[in-house]
């Protein structure tokens, strides 16, 4: 393997992305041009009694008391954004959002994706059938790459693969957050019969109702590697409804995930072009093991993009 990966450098990275997350959110200048074309608009005299006529807009009534619109003030300048989707399109509308600009605040300022799927009906439109068709065939090839040595290893007959979908995935996503030489079978097997995720991510894998971009972007790393690259990562994205990765992105608290997520991607593509398919692989999941490592350690929770509560022992 390439000397010039090393986990050192990967640790650097995240130890960068610690930092730039201290920035102010480049979105936030959006929100404040938003904000200041409604007070000229309708001749407010300052900023918070503009906070005041667009929590008006949003509610239908004057606020009972003052610290009831202080919300808009936080989402103005960064301190929190709306916590609902509903909050947010609500915002939207007050602020007189066109359809693009809409799309940023939901993609970009929210960090969500465009769509959501939560009756029925939603699920059956014909936008939501395109997407579901291609997650099936993307977790159709997943298994169907699955090695014969790892299904050996955890007992699984390659034609009952597709069964234990969630068994695999769980065995993979392991191997970006804990290293599990020989698969530790004494844990998988305990850990892959539990049902404590089975629900949560059934639901995921059938696109209904809200998914975190954070969350997405893991559910297309581990069923894409170790074939993926950043350009088709980002075409999956915007496919999904959901930013790709852009350098100066932010999360909601101003977090840079897509800043390391970009390097570690072009990382690993520029090794796949000397080096092993597999031995890429390891590499790229020994960089995530050092990344989540260095933000568990240092209490940034949040940045942790390849953990999920149901992997804890």
């Amino acid at each position: 393997m390439d000397a010039r990966y090393t986990m050192d450098e990967a640790a650097a990275l995240a130890r960068e992305c610690i930092l730039l997350g201290n920035e102010k959110r480049p979105e936030l200048e959006r929100v404040k041009k938003w904000h200041e074309n409604i007070r000229k608009k309708y001749s407010l005299k300052n900023k918070a009694e503009t906070d005041r006529f667009l929590y008006e807009r949003m509610h239908g009534h004057t606020p009972k008391k003052s610290t009831e619109f202080l919300k808009i003030q936080y989402w103005r300048t960064g301190k929190y954004v709306p916590g609902s989707r509903e909050q947010c399109l609500l915002f939207g509308k007050a602020l007189e959002l066109s359809g693009s600009e809409l799309r940023y605040m939901l993609q970009e300022y929210c960090d969500r994706s465009e769509d959501i799927y939560l009756t029925a009906e939603s699920q059956r439109n014909g936008k939501c059938c395109e997407r579901k068709e291609y997650l099936k065939e993307m977790i159709e090839e997943y298994i169907r790459n699955v090695p014969a040595e790892k299904l050996e290893s955890l007992r699984i007959p390659r034609e009952k693969a597709k069964m234990f979908f969630r068994h695999l995935y769980f065995t993979d996503a392991f191997q970006y957050v804990e290293p599990l030489p020989g698969f530790k079978q004494e844990i998988m097997r305990k850990h892959i019969t539990s049902y404590r995720y089975q629900s949560e991510f059934a639901r995921q894998m059938q696109l209904r109702g809200e998914i975190p971009r954070k969350v997405f972007i893991r559910h297309l790393l581990i069923l894409g590697m170790p074939d993926l690259t950043l350009e088709k990562l980002n075409g999956q994205l915007g496919f999904f409804g959901y930013l790709g990765l852009e350098e100066e992105h932010t999360m909601v608290r101003g977090e840079r995930l897509d800043w390391l997520l970009i390097r570690l991607l072009e990382r690993y593509e520029e090794l796949r072009a000397r080096e092993e398919r597999k031995d890429c692989l390891l590499w790229f999941q020994k960089a995530c093991r050092t990344v989540d490592q260095v933000f568990r350690e240092e209490g940034y929770k949040r940045l942790r993009f390849m953990y999920f509560k149901a992997l804890k022992m």
